[in-house]
């Protein structure tokens, strides 16, 4: 993926993941949303969603990165901190 792609993209990209990780097609997520409003997001669910991101995107997160996500936009602007330049 190249470092030319909007935060919307990703946020995009990052729905989808959610949406067939839960398993769940009318999932809506925005920056602010946390884990806790999405029905099915547990620590379980939580784990899934985090690899699926990392296959798409092709990264890897840390520990410490990812216990410091407080919401998607966390999750989003960690992608866009690891995308290639």
């Amino acid at each position: 993926m190249e470092n030319d792609v909007t935060d919307e993209e990703i946020l995009q990209r990052i729905t989808e993941i959610v949406r067939d990780q839960l398993d769940e097609d009318d999932v809506e997520l925005s920056m602010s949303t946390q884990a806790k409003q999405v029905d099915g997001w547990d620590s379980l669910a939580h784990v899934r969603i985090v690899i699926a991101v990392e296959r798409a995107f092709k990264m890897r997160f840390d520990t410490v990165q990812i216990t410091s996500l407080s919401n998607v936009g966390d999750l989003v602007r960690l992608v866009r901190q690891n995308l290639p330049a």
